[in-house]
């Protein structure tokens, strides 16, 4: 693979600002936003895109933990159940994202930014 070279730095930045805004203001994760965007329109394949998205949500994850360890916030069982279901899962879905061609997983992304939107209509009511 040849080395990848974004473009419209500028853009990925403001809408990783936006994406971050939104998330916190929403409740929905920022990858909503930043996928589309890196992959649109700042040159990047939709699984580097996807996975990058991916990374900062365990370096979030990570950081908040601390904090809502620190505050007697964190449901030991609960976290226990997420991190069993996790890791299988995302092993899966990277052995998957391997075999889908680009275009594939762009369809599976839109479709799940369409339920995303229905489901926040439907909550907005």
């Amino acid at each position: 693979m040849s080395w990848l070279r974004p473009y419209r730095l500028p853009l990925g930045l403001g809408a990783s600002f936006v994406a971050g805004a939104i998330s916190g203001l929403l409740g929905v994760g920022g990858g909503i936003i930043k996928v589309p965007v890196l992959n649109t329109f700042c040159g990047i394949p939709i699984r580097v895109a996807a996975a990058t998205s991916t990374f900062m949500i365990g370096v979030t994850a990570a950081a908040s933990a601390f904090v809502y360890f620190g505050r007697g916030q964190v449901d030991l069982p609960l976290t226990a159940a997420v991190v069993l279901g996790t890791l299988p899962g995302s092993l899966t879905g990277a052995r998957l994202s391997e075999r889908l061609q680009a275009r594939s997983l762009k369809m599976l992304m839109a479709g799940v930014l369409i339920l995303v939107a229905v489901r926040m209509l439907l909550e907005a009511r």
